[in-house]
């Protein structure tokens, strides 16, 4: 499977860039294979839309914004947030800009310091994060950053405890104790927790992290797919410590993932601390990065296609869930032939009449 086979992964929210980046200057984004454009007007409300001037196709992105509108680069044409033609400046004063004149907008939102866009109708809302937004935590945003590896990829990759004593040897793991323990895996409805303890070894960078003493620590995660492209882990630690792990990622296309992590902490780092724990969960990720950017994009949904061990329960579930998404897509048929006729009446009620 390669994400752009299936539909249905057009009905969830994805988060694009962080709020911060969101300015008066237009700015690209990519989902699922297609371009949009996110700008912030008046009163600080973000407009996102299609990456194309409904007048000739140019690329909105390159234009600017103007008293809260988007203007086109091509010819002025100027767009508000909602998508509404404001300004046509070839026509006369006193002409009414065509209602037809809209940029094709998708809905947008801000939440957790990221902005989220749903390119189809949503099938659901944000993903409901709640550590993310508790004033007893500290949120730090730590990665944004396109990666060469398909979605489905990077959160199997998440889903996945077991890789840690061998992908993180050189941070976190331990090769020398690959077994999980007292693992538990639970499915309901698209949503899949698991719960499982290892041995991760202590370096000194992990013990100024967590406060712990020693060489070893026993971990304890509390894995969450949320929706098919967002993953969140609550990790337990001896000393009370709860380190709360999200990670997004975004369909770019087939082949790239916009890939986003943030965390949330109890133990009110200060920022030498902060900027520590980003350094080394930095360097975490891009050992996945390295492997995952090996792997072919396409996604195995047939639970038969690879080999499965125990510790694999959670990922198993997660192909069938993706599998359930796209056997969704393949009953709508593939040259919307049923559709037909409503075209046609729609370009036959489009003709100048006589």
């Amino acid at each position: 499977m390669l994400v752009s086979q299936v539909p249905a992964f057009k009905e969830y929210w994805y988060a694009v860039a962080y709020s911060s980046d969101i300015t008066d200057k237009p700015r690209p984004a990519r989902v699922l294979g297609d371009d949009y454009v996110l700008w912030r007007g008046t009163s600080g409300l973000i407009g996102a839309a299609i990456d194309e001037c409904p007048h000739r196709g140019s690329r909105l992105s390159q234009g600017w914004v103007e008293d809260g509108a988007l203007v086109c680069g091509y010819h002025g044409w100027s767009f508000a947030p909602s998508g509404a033609c404001e300004r046509i400046p070839q026509n006369d004063p006193e002409q009414p800009v065509p209602p037809r004149a809209r940029a094709l907008s998708v809905l947008v939102e801000e939440r957790y310091g990221l902005v989220w866009i749903c390119p189809g109708m949503p099938r659901a809302g944000i993903p409901e994060l709640p550590e993310a937004l508790d004033p007893e935590f500290d949120l730090i945003h730590e990665i944004m950053e396109v990666w060469r590896a398909s979605a489905p990829r990077v959160i199997d990759n998440a889903l996945d405890v077991s890789h840690l004593a061998w992908t993180h040897r050189n941070t976190i793991g331990d090769s020398s104790n690959p077994r999980m323990n007292n693992m538990k895996v639970e499915r309901e409805g698209d949503t899949i927790r698991s719960r499982v303890s290892y041995i991760s070894r202590l370096t000194p960078e992990q013990r100024r992290n967590t406060g712990l003493t020693g060489d070893f620590t026993t971990r304890t995660t509390n894995s969450q797919l949320v929706q098919p492209f967002v993953f969140r882990d609550v990790m337990e630690y001896e000393n009370g410590l709860r380190h709360v792990l999200f990670k997004t990622a975004t369909p770019v296309d087939d082949e790239h993932t916009l890939f986003c992590q943030f965390i949330a902490r109890n133990d009110n780092p200060d920022e030498a601390k902060r900027q520590e724990i980003i350094t080394l969960d930095r360097r975490i990720q891009a050992e996945d990065k390295e492997l995952l950017e090996q792997i072919r994009p396409e996604f195995p949904l047939e639970v038969q296609t690879e080999m499965h061990t125990r510790t694999d329960r959670m990922t198993v579930e997660y192909r069938r869930i993706l599998a359930e998404l796209a056997q969704e897509s393949s009953l709508v048929p593939p040259d919307r032939t049923w559709a037909r006729p409503f075209v046609e009446a729609a370009r036959a009620a489009a003709q100048p009449k006589a």
